[in-house]
């Protein structure tokens, strides 16, 4: 026994009411920082704040009209009054605090204002008519001429058919301009904007309750139904996704890992103990880290579970073997101090390998990567720390309630035959594990060569946004929201950009300003026509007094005043953006470096959202690529960022694996059995999740940094272990199975989170931990160990 680690058992022993005083503060302390802790699921903070992408897309935000909506959404039926509703919904929603107004929804009621938008086009050609009538007579007035006051008759009445239908609009529909009815008359969409942005999560953790009140109130008063779409309640659920996520994998892998292991040792104290040391462990680490980031962003949100599993390993091995010593002597500082002499420096080698595996991530140069590696590490390192030296200590006290353990040695029988039972099948195992691995590891290359760009997302697929998302997309069409904004200098030929753009084998349909606007006012030169003939209908006094009466007299001058002027179409869109509000002007053009754009329109022929459309789509407009707007092209180069980086990190943690596992064992043989174990088991899950449908994304590889701190603990742990006594050998076998059994345990939770995302990495690294199992506690000692 080496006097180092009698002396430390002694210490610890001695001194341990101190310790416990000190870490007990330490634990209060930083657990009391939990209240600062916040989750933001935005992907972007995946990204460095000032990435050019980042700030492209917080400056398209800001000059984009629609770029906060929160849509609404009523499925109504032909007896419904849906002005009523509208109205009625509005004047609700006037009450919400930060209520900025409704979205105008229809483009054509905003080009202009007059006659040009009065819905009954032959009143007009009517009342033009009779006005040139009129003008003849009055230039030849005969009194006795009684057709004469006919037309003027039929004109005032025409006049007065106007004044009613402005009128009539003004009254029985005063929100004519912010609903919008689908094709089918089967849905209204209102558009709601606040004044505060998405990414105040805890305004929109506010709002979005009171929105869904309102109505839910509104629909059972009309006997109708409704649902919420947009930016606001998508990042409202994704966030409470997140939340629920990270609360049930923390919460239930707590109490799998609690139940595995009195199962295994069957004392309650013990078992109660290490569980308060899990929670104060957990606490710890998710104080510090909220000391030193503030918020859990979507990859460190489930960091916690993690942590739990790999953490609780350090315990296992150092419980199993502690209580087995400590039975055998009956001295507990004796025990103690065995137990660090053979399981200490292989725990050190174990966790020192996972933590610069977890650090290699900081290679990605993404501020999301960077961050779990560091709370990961912290993790870690604080689970080590408490395991390994605080554990012990709190053992001391109860040390004499741990001999009351008896279900420990029927399963530690069940782990002498297993260790027995291997080298007996050794050829049988040496042959077939191989072989499965091999094959399902071709199919692993396949996967991470096509590297998928399109993840599921965070929140479920049963979610409102995306049901009424999904609904909206059946009654307008899809293409309305499948439309990707493009941009085109106001002096470049946007003619020749369109048709190099339709070259792409995945774009359907590319429609200009032009081609926007036509479908609004129509054929330019029929509007110009239309409008020299209102030019007289504003010119004739009879009608002058109506257009004042409603405020529409100047804009409509303007109009037909720049119609009749423009030569061509692009002249009279060009001039017209200075007379239409602003926020039209947004949905029209935009300004980025000082330089003004028109926006174009851009139909994909596949969806963007599944089976890597997003890639193939913009790999395929090439040169064309920075001229897109919106969080899809942002999305495309988070992906990509990551696919080209990813592979630096699979070779630097290679090489940290080899190093350390050297060090530790002082043996190439045994550094490249676990380099290449650990990389054709994770070659195999993947292998065997590509079965699945599961792709490799940005989220599914960061299992392979993960098993390989998880798996290099238990090559050395198994390695130190054949070199040792059969009962070391045991033990070992037993604390291996269990550290990974806990491990399992932990991400198996992730299957009731609400999204598919973490779903599929959970099956991930629950498959990959279990294959690493079979190479090292069934591959490794059939290899090593001879009959």
């Amino acid at each position: 026994m080496q006097k180092k680690y009698l002396k430390l058992s002694k210490f610890l022993t001695d001194h341990y009411k101190i310790i416990l005083l000190l870490f007990l503060i330490f634990s209060v302390l930083s657990i009391l920082n939990l209240k600062n802790l916040k989750i933001n699921s935005d992907l972007l903070t995946i990204l460095p704040e000032d990435d050019p992408i980042v700030l492209s897309l917080k400056e398209e935000e800001k000059t984009k009209s629609n770029s906060s909506v929160l849509i609404t959404a009523f499925f109504i039926d032909e007896n419904t009054d849906y002005k009523k509703v509208a109205l009625d919904y509005y004047n609700n929603l006037k009450e919400l605090p930060d209520f900025n107004g409704l979205a105008k929804t229809d483009l054509s009621l905003l080009l202009s204002y007059g006659f040009l938008n009065v819905s009954n086009s032959k009143l007009i050609d009517d009342l033009v008519k009779n006005l040139e009538s009129t003008f003849d007579s009055f230039s030849k007035l005969n009194p006795y001429d009684f057709k004469s006051f006919e037309y003027i008759n039929t004109t005032l009445s025409l006049l007065n058919q106007v004044d009613t239908n402005f009128k009539a609009s003004n009254e029985n529909d005063p929100l004519l301009g912010y609903y919008t009815l689908s094709p089918d008359k089967k849905v209204m969409v209102m558009g709601l904007t606040f004044l505060k942005p998405t990414s105040d999560l805890n305004f929109v953790k506010s709002i979005i309750p009171r929105v869904k009140k309102i109505s839910q109130n509104i629909s059972q008063k009309y006997n109708i139904r409704s649902g919420l779409t947009g930016s606001y309640i998508y990042d409202y659920e994704a966030n409470e996704t997140v939340n629920f996520d990270f609360s049930i994998t923390t919460y239930l892998s707590m109490f799998l890992i609690i139940l595995i292991f009195y199962i295994t040792f069957a004392n309650l104290p013990s078992t109660i103990i290490v569980f308060i040391s899990l929670i104060l462990s957990t606490g710890i680490s998710l104080g510090i880290s909220t000391l030193i980031f503030k918020e859990l962003n979507i990859i460190t949100s489930f960091v916690a579970a993690i942590t739990l599993g790999l953490g609780i390993d350090y315990g296992i091995h150092i419980t199993s073997r502690l209580i087995s010593e400590y039975k055998e002597r009956k001295n507990y500082i004796e025990a103690l101090s065995i137990t660090y002499e053979t399981v200490l420096i292989p725990l050190f080698y174990g966790v020192a390998t996972t933590i610069l595996v977890f650090l290699s991530l900081i290679l990605m140069n993404l501020p999301g990567f960077t961050q779990m590696a560091i709370i990961s590490s912290i993790g870690l390192i604080v689970f080590f720390i408490n395991m390994i030296f605080i554990v012990p200590v709190l053992f001391y006290p109860f040390r004499n309630m741990i001999l009351k353990s008896y279900k420990e040695n029927k399963i530690n029988l069940w782990f002498q035959k297993l260790g027995v039972y291997i080298p007996k099948k050794r050829r049988f195992i040496l042959t077939l594990l191989p072989s499965v691995i091999i094959f399902f590891s071709i199919f692993g290359i396949i996967n991470f060569s096509n590297f998928s760009y399109t993840p599921p997302g965070l929140a479920p697929t049963n979610s409102e946004s995306i049901r009424v998302f999904n609904e909206l997309a059946e009654h307008f069409g899809a293409s309305l929201f499948n439309d990707l904004k493009f941009i085109v200098k106001i002096d470049e030929d946007s003619d020749k950009i369109i048709k190099e753009l339709k070259k792409s084998p995945y774009i359907e349909k590319v429609e200009s300003y032009l081609d926007v606007l036509k479908k609004q006012i129509g054929d330019f030169n029929k509007l110009k026509l239309k409008t020299q003939e209102i030019s007289k209908l504003v010119n004739d006094p009879f009608s002058v007094s109506v257009l004042k009466k409603y405020n529409i007299y100047s804009d409509t001058l303007k109009i037909i005043d720049l119609a009749s002027k423009s030569k061509n179409q692009k002249d009279f869109i060009l001039g017209i953006t200075s007379l239409i509000p602003e926020e039209l002007k947004r949905s029209i053009m935009i300004t980025k470096n000082n330089q003004e754009y028109f926006i174009i329109y851009v139909t994909p022929k596949i969806s963007l959202a599944r089976d890597n459309g997003l890639k193939y789509f913009f790999d395929s407009v090439g040169k064309y690529r920075e001229r897109f707007l919106g969080e899809r092209k942002a999305l495309y180069y988070i992906m990509k960022l990551i696919e080209k980086k990813f592979p630096y990190v699979i070779v630097v943690s290679i090489i940290l694996i080899g190093i350390l596992t050297y060090m530790s064992r002082k043996s190439l043989n045994e550094t490249f059995i676990a380099i290449f174990g650990l990389l054709f088991s994770i070659l195999a899950t993947f292998g065997i999740i590509y079965f699945y449908n599961i792709k490799a994304t940005f989220l599914t590889v960061i299992s392979f940094p993960l098993i390989f701190g998880i798996g290099v603990d238990g090559y050395i742990h198994l390695f130190h272990a054949i070199d040792e006594d059969k009962v070391h050998y045991w033990h070992t076998l037993k604390a291996t199975t269990l550290s990974f059994l806990t491990t399992m345990s932990s991400f198996i939770t992730f299957q009731l989170s609400r999204g598919e995302l973490l779903k599929q990495f959970s099956l991930t690294m629950v498959l990959g931990v279990f294959i690493v199992w079979l190479m090292t506690v069934i591959y490794i000692p059939a290899l090593k160990i001879k009959r």
